[in-house]
């Protein structure tokens, strides 16, 4: 599952979608990203540590979007 995560953007991080959902989540903006990665089977990194949360459907869509839908 360890595939190439270039196409992710930085500023990802700062994006406002991903800050929400990680303030709701009481977590950091990169382990949302992370959780979404893992979840849709783009990346694994058995070296870190778990995600204790799981994003919800709608979340994993506003994040597709901000990763691959602006890079058509």
């Amino acid at each position: 599952m360890n595939k190439r995560t270039d196409v992710i953007p930085t500023t990802l991080y700062d994006d406002e979608a991903v800050c929400f959902i990680a303030d709701r989540y009481h977590s950091t903006p990169q382990q949302v990203v992370r959780c979404f990665l893992e979840r849709d089977g783009i990346v694994s990194d058995p070296e870190e540590e778990p995600v204790t949360f799981r994003l919800e459907e709608n979340e994993m869509e506003i994040l597709r979007g901000l990763t691959f839908g602006n890079h058509s």
